[in-house]
């Protein structure tokens, strides 16, 4: 007769399970060769940019280019974050689909920069005619040199679920992290026979218990190896009801920033912002989505915050303001306290595109 598994090493396989899940990512190269390694600068400071719903096809608004070029020439961050409507429904095939990434991705790739996406709602709107899916979609996205996805971590909901680590200026050891969600894209029209909703505000998906467990779990692996809590930063694309009780009220958050449309979170309160708070690691959660949006907050310690949208051949506000809000965020990370960490937006007007 087997003898069982004790707790203990059940525990340790667990944990090395999902540090191989959340390791330094590969950049796309193949799985033979050493990945690189992130880290801050000599001054012990780290620059990311957050650009969000470019949501163009193959022949991407050459004012979208222009701006994202804009941020990564003044600002030159070690690290860009795209999260999701990268590509929105007009490829009609899948060579469409990959002119449509190369649009807004060759920018980042060709300057050198370490850079990671996430999917929102609309990425496979083309799928049907395409047949280029999220998974499809991942592949190309990590055959770019610069590109840091991982493939997604076993039995997690969502495509491109990860994490990258970035070390210390000062000892070989992480100091950083930034955690990546797919937050899904609908849900349907009924659940459990009941309506979901008429208003188009609750029909978007939700983070799923399975990608609030491996976080969680992955957290606690990698506390439990380094001997520290990391702390970090959060990604993804459809914001948590938490963004709406935030707003609401706004005068004991330090919020700051506008609010031009209301918040389309997901269906349902999945628990993340809980687990989120029970961890204690992540310093700051940010989203796209709500493309009018770009207020920041902090919600009982962790910062809650929209990047707006960077895309121009999307919906903006109404008449002569409509591109008021193009732009994108860039976080100011130090070394030395990573959790206070400083943010802020950059717009298309602040370089004369328009």
């Amino acid at each position: 007769m087997k003898r069982s598994m004790s707790n203990s090493r059940r525990g340790l396989l667990l944990s090395l399970a999902l540090l191989a899940a959340c390791a330094p990512p590969d950049g796309g190269l193949p799985d033979d060769e050493a990945p690189p390694t992130l880290r801050f600068r000599p001054d012990g400071t780290f620059v990311l940019v957050h650009f969000t719903d470019v949501q163009d096809d193959q022949d991407i608004d050459p004012r979208t280019v222009r701006l994202i070029e804009a941020v990564l020439d003044e600002h030159e961050p070690d690290l860009v974050v795209f999260t999701g409507d990268n590509v929105r429904d007009g490829p009609e095939t899948a060579d469409d689909v990959r002119r449509a990434i190369d649009g807004f991705v060759r920018p980042v790739d060709a300057r050198g920069i370490p850079w990671a996406i996430t999917f929102g709602n609309h990425d496979e709107d083309h799928t049907a005619r395409t047949g280029m899916d999220e998974a499809a979609m991942l592949d190309y996205y990590r055959s770019f040199p610069h590109n840091v996805n991982r493939p997604s971590p076993p039995g997690v909901h969502g495509t491109g679920n990860g994490s990258v680590l970035i070390h210390s200026a000062r000892a070989d050891v992480p100091a950083f992290a930034v955690w990546l969600l797919d937050s899904g894209r609908y849900v349907p029209d009924t659940i459990a026979g009941q309506s979901v909703g008429a208003d188009g505000l609750r029909t978007y998906d939700w983070i799923r218990p399975s990608q609030v467990a491996w976080y969680a779990e992955t957290s606690r692996a990698l506390e439990e190896r380094y001997g520290m809590k990391i702390p970090s930063l959060m990604f993804f694309h459809i914001p948590l009801p938490e963004f709406h009780l935030m707003w609401e009220h706004k005068g004991n958050h330090g919020v700051t920033g506008e609010k031009n449309e209301d918040v389309a979170a997901g269906a349902f309160n999945s628990g993340l912002f809980g687990a989120v708070m029970d961890r204690g690691d992540v310093a700051g959660i940010f989203v796209g989505h709500d493309h009018v949006n770009d207020y920041v907050g902090d919600y009982f310690g962790v910062r809650l915050g929209y990047s707006a949208n960077v895309g121009f051949d999307t919906y903006g506000l109404d008449g002569e303001e409509r591109d008021r809000m193009r732009g994108a965020r860039v976080f100011r990370v130090r070394d030395a306290d990573p959790k206070n960490f400083e943010t802020f937006m950059v717009y298309a007007r602040d370089y004369g595109i328009r």
